[in-house]
């Protein structure tokens, strides 16, 4: 008889553990609280606008790189699915200029040194950074002890083909991303280079640029619910049985050993469960008894979250292609916070997005606001506050943009309450902040040790995460059930 594997949440880490288990031979069923598969790599649909909330730039999309394989085996992305790369990855204006971050890093030199000569020296040691990072390519590999069709063992030499990268990361790594930015003349300079959050490690603006530069990142046709869906169908054609709006309450623990999932009415008995979940929310709620391992105390007590208020506009305007960054003449307050500066990504080039003539355009308020919100929701004062956020960013936009004056159709505002809402994340969080000086990444062992037949994967496993990692994660988990049970992974 086969062997009965839940998967508790939807998202990419459930979907990716849910495929490899089901091709390895078991029987799975995946759990979803929401109406769609996807959990926080999602987009939405407002009066004829269609907002991107997750992919701007996926890891992984170029076929060169090992992530697209896993994309490939999960169906997320295959040969048929157009990916766009764009030469230019982020503008801002400055004194006048437009200051563009290309996705070759020796076009954004060439554009930089033209600016700021006496930058020349840090420029070239950028260049060259950057190229030595391409190297530093995540790797696809199995975990000890699992026997695999195809076996992906450490790939010869990458470690030596890795070494100049890693240098560079124990050096910079102990430094912010505004700290490394500072080392240029500069100020536009450093403006253009600060694509990452200033408290972020340093180590993560090379990582981005390398990305582009290697002619990966690129976005798919669709977006993250076409991608999602995919993942879905390629589960389901495997005879996985998928089961949307449905909340696990618990996970039934007897004896040392899980034995299914508790949901409103009923159990679903399992031999083995995989909680994709955000972890630490997943902590909170699923489990009678708390678990202790160390690992999981220590995911807990030290990450560091990474949040935003995420702004959809529909505007009724034509608007050009690339919107630069611009310093607001008015500063946007809200939760205690004061935005100086905005910009807003476009989906003019991409079919189906916006109406004719029309754009749908989204920006990201970055920060930890979950408590601001959390009180204005107590408080009775919740669609008040986002009201008002909503009238500053439409008097900003409209400032710069008067033809988008009174034609402003769709604003959405997400907050962190909305992604704990909607997905189930922790603070609305979605991914772990990696600060200076913290080691480079590395997984949480993923089981617990002292009940039987209990997994974790998704974004917090592999810090900081982002869509790869969550990828990652659900295949690891899927070859740890396989190894449990002494079967071979597909």
């Amino acid at each position: 008889m086969r062997k009965q594997v839940i998967v508790i949440g939807g998202g990419i880490a459930g979907l990716s553990a849910a495929i490899y288990a089901g091709r390895s031979g078991f029987d799975v069923t995946l759990c979803e609280q929401h109406s769609i598969v996807g959990g926080m790599c999602t987009s939405w649909r407002r009066k004829g606008y269609l907002f991107e909330g997750a992919i701007h730039w996926l890891t992984g999309s170029s076929p060169k790189t090992q992530v697209y394989q896993m994309w490939k085996e999960t169906g997320a992305l295959d040969d048929t699915v157009k990916i766009y790369l764009h030469d230019i990855f982020r503008s801002i204006e400055w004194e006048g200029k437009i200051l563009n971050l290309y996705r070759s890093i020796d076009t954004t030199a060439e554009h930089l040194l033209v600016l700021s000569p006496a930058d020349e020296k840090e420029i070239r040691r950028l260049v060259k950074r950057v190229k030595t990072f391409t190297r530093l390519e995540m790797p696809v590999m199995d975990i000890q002890g699992v026997k695999a069709r195809n076996p992906k063992p450490m790939p010869l030499g990458y470690i030596l083909k890795a070494l100049p990268a890693i240098i560079i990361l124990a050096r910079l790594g102990k430094l912010s991303c505004t700290d490394y930015c500072n080392r240029f003349q500069h100020p536009g300079i450093r403006k253009l280079l600060a694509c990452i959050p200033g408290d972020f490690s340093a180590s993560s603006i090379l990582f981005t640029l390398a990305t582009l530069n290697m002619g990966d990142g690129g976005y798919p046709e669709g977006g993250s619910l076409a991608m999602t869906a995919r993942m879905a169908e390629t589960f389901k054609n495997l005879g996985g049985k998928l089961l949307l709006n449905t909340e696990v309450k618990k996970v039934v623990i007897e004896n040392g050993a899980v034995t299914g999932v508790q949901l409103e009415n009923e159990i679903l008995p399992a031999n083995a469960v995989i909680v994709t979940q955000e972890t630490i929310a997943a902590l909170d709620r699923l489990f009678d008894t708390p678990l202790h391992d160390a690992w999981l105390r220590e995911l807990r007590e030290t990450t560091k979250l990474i949040a935003c208020t995420y702004i959809s506009m529909g505007v009724r305007a034509e608007l050009p292609e690339t919107i630069p960054e611009w310093q607001l003449d008015e500063p946007i307050r809200y939760a205690d916070t004061k935005i100086t500066e905005i910009g807003f990504g476009t989906y003019a080039r991409y079919a189906g997005y916006a109406p004719g003539g029309c754009a749908a355009l989204t920006t990201a308020l970055m920060g930890d606001t979950w408590h601001f919100w959390k009180k204005a929701k107590e408080e009775g004062r919740y669609d008040e506050e986002k009201r008002a956020l909503a009238e500053q960013i439409s008097r900003a936009f409209c400032r710069k943009y008067p033809q988008a004056e009174g034609n402003i159709e769709v604003m959405d505002i997400a907050t962190p309450l909305t992604y704990e809402r909607y997905a189930g994340a922790y603070h609305g969080s979605w991914m772990t902040l990696m600060e200076p000086g913290h080691k480079m990444a590395q997984a949480y062992p993923g089981f617990a040790q002292d009940v039987h037949g209990l997994y974790f994967a998704g974004h917090r496993i592999i810090p900081p995460g982002g869509h790869p990692a969550a990828l990652a994660s659900g295949r690891r988990a899927a070859q740890m059930v396989c190894r449990q049970f002494d079967a071979v992974f597909v």
